[in-house]
């Protein structure tokens, strides 16, 4: 068989294998964990109880644990949300998303790549087309998901999103004014 011919079968047959393996294994997930607007997927405990003290920092300086608290995560990222429509000036009716917890960024990558996008992945991103915010354990914080929350809440409050570029921007103003009451 001609080489190039068998080059041109198996590479996108090799291709396709591994993101469907990517898929199969980025999607299986051992845990949920509901908040207003979000269900939160993770695989372990320790996972929630990292991303609950990452997101936490700007909120309060001393606040209950998780194993204190169990609602820690769901007040947090709800407050988040709130804090976000509320710069924004935007309050989607049905809000309600996805938050994908990936233990270490690589994962994320992997993910990133599997949905068929190119180039180096950003540590969170948001996919409309799931309604999901996908995060990297190791490099979450309320400043990163409060930056993802605000596309998710453009994304719902436009009946046509605005592009992307656009969606930067407000974004970027939340991040700015995230931490002013």
């Amino acid at each position: 068989m001609n080489r190039k011919l068998l080059t041109a079968i198996c590479l996108p047959l090799t291709a396709y294998c591994l993101l469907f393996t990517v898929n199969c294994f980025a999607e299986e997930w051992a845990k949920t964990y509901g908040t207003q607007y979000a269900t939160i997927y993770y695989s372990d405990d320790a996972d929630i109880v990292k991303f609950t003290r990452n997101i936490g920092s700007g909120l309060q300086l001393f606040s209950d644990g998780q194993d204190k608290n169990p609602l820690l995560a769901k007040n947090r990222v709800d407050r988040i949300v709130e804090r976000v429509k509320q710069i924004l000036d935007m309050h989607p009716p049905n809000l309600h998303f996805k938050i994908y917890i990936y233990p270490a960024y690589k994962e994320l990558e992997l993910k990133y790549l599997s949905m068929g996008n190119f180039g180096k992945s950003p540590i969170a991103f948001y996919s409309h087309k799931n309604k999901a915010v996908y995060v990297s354990l190791s490099d979450i914080t309320d400043g990163v998901l409060a930056h993802e929350i605000a596309h998710v809440v453009i994304n719902f409050f436009f009946e046509v999103p605005p592009p992307a570029r656009m969606q930067e921007i407000l974004a970027q103003y939340v991040d700015r004014h995230l931490e002013r009451e």
